[in-house]
């Protein structure tokens, strides 16, 4: 019996070696307070700069009532932080950006969608944090409905979620 016992210890000990490598990484997009959800870099002062949800939200959430063509026909009630906001924040000086996905899909607009748009980058929806499974934990939306001039292909492909990074060039 305990030869039995000696010979699984190896087995235990890799098995929970990969359970240990399963679980997110400090710094990655899953929800927790305080994990880095979302990185600024490129043309910006000071250099990269890292938020978390609370640190992003704490540049001042805005709510917005859309329909999406991904959420059905009902209008849903988001917030987030306008990514006006957030360029001005960081002090971005380039006019594109280069918005990346957690997937490493990215999108390339310019900055006019954030100054004359009304970008958002919605964090919450209902007032509840967006889950990585609900196109979070950053989603990029438009005012589709308040402004139908906006309802265009071109807007809803650069309607991207599970946002991890903007590079400003």
């Amino acid at each position: 019996m305990r030869r039995r016992s000696l010979a699984i210890l190896p087995i235990v000990g890799a098995l929970a070696g990969l359970a240990a490598q399963a679980q997110p990484a400090p710094g990655t997009a899953s929800s927790g307070p305080g994990r880095i959800i979302l990185r600024v870099g490129g043309r910006i002062a000071g250099g990269a700069r890292d938020f978390d949800l609370a640190g992003l939200e704490a540049l001042g959430l805005e709510v917005l009532q859309t329909q999406t063509q991904w959420t059905g026909t009902e209008e849903r009630r988001f917030s987030g932080v306008p990514l006006a906001r957030l360029l001005q924040a960081v002090s971005a000086q380039g006019e594109t950006l280069r918005v990346q996905a957690l997937n490493d899909y990215a999108v390339t607009l310019p900055r006019e969608d954030a100054d004359r748009h009304g970008a958002l980058l919605a964090t919450r929806e209902g007032g509840v944090p967006l889950r990585i499974r609900d196109r979070g934990p950053i989603w990029l939306i438009y005012p589709w409905t308040e402004r139908p001039e906006l309802d265009l292909p071109i807007y809803r492909e650069r309607a991207i979620w599970q946002i991890r990074s903007i590079d400003v060039i």
